[in-house]
């Protein structure tokens, strides 16, 4: 059984790759907005993307495992197309 810090590094580039796909909608859907509150709203959430992926501990096997769970399924349940912000 191999350990938490024991693990392929590609299982990190499966997490950043997620997070750059899920960043790039954002962005997309910021060139997008009609209104600056909206391009403002999809900049924040991109910047949150980056940032949470940025803490993930790169040693650790399931702290990467569960972000690659969490970011494939926000990119799964996204829209192609920007919701509209009320």
């Amino acid at each position: 059984m191999s350990s938490d810090r024991d693990f392929s590094p590609m299982l990190y580039d499966v997490m950043r790759e997620l997070a750059t796909q899920l960043g790039g909608r954002y962005v997309e859907w910021m060139d997008e907005a009609t209104s600056s509150a909206a391009e403002e709203h999809w900049r924040a959430e991109q910047f949150r993307v980056m940032r949470e992926v940025r803490a993930v501990d790169p040693d650790s096997r399931r702290a990467i495992e569960a972000h690659t769970e969490k970011l494939r399924a926000e990119l799964a349940a996204m829209p192609r197309y920007a919701p509209v912000l009320a």
